[in-house]
C-alpha cells in the first residue's frame, strides 16, 4: 500500500508536469520556430523546454491555494504524521517553500513517470531480443554468443524491476522533505510559542482569580455555618443571618465560577452578540415567523442577561429545526423574584408527545446552566384541556431564573464593580461578628 500510495502522489505530479512540458513545447516553437527547433538543435531545445517549464512549475506554487492542495495530497498520500502548516496570511517565506516542493513535486512526478513509461519497456524490448537472438527494433544492437545474450536478459530483467519500483525511493525522499517544504517555519513556531505563552499567562490569571474569588467564598461559607450551627438554638436570629450569607456568598461564588469556567472550556461556543432582541430580529430575517413579547430589566446582572439570551438563541434554533411552519412565541417577563423564559412553537406532525427529559446537547446545557443560578427549566408539549391557554399542543420550553437584580446606579444598596471587593470584606465582617456571637475565639477561627 505504501508503494502503491507513492506512485499515485509521483502520477499526480506527472500528469501536472507533462501538460506544462507539451503547453511549453508548444508556445515555444511558435515563437522560435526555425531557430532552436530546427532539426539539428535537439539537445539546446530540450534544455531550453525544460529550463523553461522549471519555471513555469515554481510559478504555480506561487497560486493561491497551491499549499492547501499539496498539503492534502502529501497527508493522505504520503502519510506525513508532522505539522503541514496552512498560515492564514502568507509571507514571502511560505510562498517561496510552496513554490520549490511543487516544482520538486512535477519533476519527481515526471521521472518516475520517464522511469515506468520510458525506461521499463525499453529495457523489456532490449532484454527480449537477447533472449530472441534478433534484433525486433531497438537500436541497440543484440548481444552475440549465448552467455552475452544470457547477462543481457538478466540485466535487463534486473534494471526492469528496478525501474518499476522507483516510485519508492522518490516518495520515501517526498516523505523526510515535505516537513521542509510545507512545515512550519522558524516564525510560525516562535508565534504558535507566544500565543501558547499567553494562553497559560490567562489560565494563572484565571486561577489566581479562582483562588481569590472562590476561596474566600468557601472560607466565608464554612465559618458562617459553624456560627449558625452554635447559635442556631439559642439566637435563631442570628442563624437565619448567618444561612443568609451563605446563601447570597454562595450564589455569587457559584455565577463566578461558571463565567471563569466557561473561558476555560475550550469546547464552549461564545456568548451570543447583542440581545433578545437582536436574536430575535436574526430570526425574522432568516425567515422564522416570530413573535415576541420581551421586558427584561436593564439592573440584571450580566452573567444572567447572558443565560437568557443563551436559553431564547436555543429555543429558537430548535423551533427552526424540529418544529412546524407557524408562528414562534417567545416571552421574556421579570417579577419580583424571577426572570420567566418561554419559547413556544408548534409541533411537528407524526413527532408526538416528549416529557422535555430527553434533547440534545443544547437543552441539557441550558439545565446546567440554569441550575447554577438554582432556577426550573420544563420542556415538552403542552397537553390539551388543563386550562393552558394558547399554548396547548404547542412544544414549550419554560425556564425560571431567580432574578438576582442588582439595584440601580445610585440607589440604596447599589453593587458596581468596584464594590465587589468592599462587599466580599463585608461578607468577611459578618462572618466575624457571627463567630464572636457564637462564642467562637479568634484563634479557632484563623485555624
Amino acid at each position: 500500500m505504501v508503494l502503491v500510495r507513492r506512485f499515485a502522489w509521483a502520477m499526480l505530479g506527472a500528469a501536472i508536469g507533462l501538460a506544462v512540458v507539451l503547453v511549453v513545447f508548444y508556445v515555444l516553437r511558435t515563437a522560435l520556430v526555425g531557430t532552436l527547433f530546427a532539426a539539428d538543435r535537439g539537445y539546446a531545445r530540450d534544455v531550453l523546454v525544460g529550463a523553461v517549464s522549471l519555471v513555469v512549475a515554481f510559478a504555480l506554487g506561487l497560486v493561491p491555494g497551491a499549499r492547501e492542495l499539496e498539503s492534502t495530497a502529501a497527508r493522505s498520500l504520503l502519510r506525513h504524521d508532522g505539522d503541514l502548516v496552512i498560515p492564514g496570511t502568507a509571507t514571502w517565506t511560505h510562498r517561496v517553500r510552496t513554490a520549490a516542493w511543487v516544482a520538486f513535486h512535477l519533476l519527481a512526478g515526471l521521472v518516475v513517470a520517464f522511469c515506468l513509461f520510458g525506461l521499463v519497456p525499453a529495457t523489456v524490448v532490449i532484454g527480449l531480443e537477447a533472449a530472441l537472438g534478433q534484433s525486433i527494433g531497438s537500436p541497440v544492437p543484440v548481444a552475440q554468443g549465448a552467455a552475452g545474450r544470457s547477462v543481457v536478459v538478466l540485466g535487463c530483467a534486473v534494471a526492469a524491476i528496478i525501474l518499476f519500483a522507483a516510485a519508492w525511493p522518490v516518495g520515501a525522499l517526498a516523505e523526510r522533505l515535505v516537513g521542509r517544504f510545507l512545515g512550519p517555519t522558524a516564525a510560525d513556531r516562535l508565534e504558535v510559542a507566544l500565543a501558547r505563552q499567553r494562553k497559560e499567562a490567562e489560565h494563572t490569571l484565571l486561577a489566581r482569580e479562582l483562588h481569590d474569588g472562590i476561596g474566600h467564598a468557601l472560607t466565608v461559607v464554612s465559618v458562617q455555618a459553624a456560627a449558625g450551627r452554635r447559635v442556631a438554638t439559642t439566637r435563631p436570629e442570628q442563624a437565619a443571618a448567618a444561612l443568609a450569607a451563605i446563601e447570597e456568598v454562595s450564589r455569587g461564588a457559584l455565577a463566578e465560577l461558571d463565567a471563569l469556567l466557561g473561558v476555560l472550556r475550550d469546547d464552549r461556543s461564545p456568548s451570543p452578540a447583542g440581545g433578545v432582541a437582536d436574536v430575535v430580529e436574526q430570526h425574522r430575517r432568516s425567515g422564522l415567523d416570530v413573535a415576541a413579547d420581551v421586558d427584561l430589566p436593564p439592573t440584571l446582572p450580566p452573567l444572567l442577561h447572558r443565560t437568557v439570551v443563551r436559553i431564547v438563541t436555543e429555543g429558537l434554533t430548535n423551533a427552526r429545526r424540529h418544529g412546524a411552519p407557524g408562528e414562534v412565541r417567545v416571552a421574556v417577563r421579570p417579577t419580583e423574584d424571577e426572570v420567566i423564559v418561554q419559547v413556544s412553537n408548534a409541533v411537528a406532525p407524526g413527532s408526538g408527545p416528549r416529557d422535555g427529559r430527553g434533547g440534545g446537547r443544547g437543552l441539557a446545557g441550558i439545565r446546567e446552566r440554569v441550575s447554577l443560578f438554582g432556577g426550573d427549566v420544563e420542556a415538552g408539549v403542552v397537553p390539551r384541556g388543563d386550562g393552558s391557554g394558547d399554548d396547548a399542543g404547542r412544544w414549550l420550553l419554560s425556564v425560571r431564573l431567580p432574578r438576582l437584580t442588582e439595584p440601580a446606579p445610585g440607589a440604596e444598596g447599589a453593587r458596581t464593580p468596584r464594590d465587589v471587593r468592599a462587599r466580599r470584606s463585608r461578607s468577611g465582617d459578618a462572618t466575624t461578628r457571627g463567630a464572636r456571637a457564637a462564642g467562637r475565639p479568634e484563634e479557632e477561627r484563623n485555624g
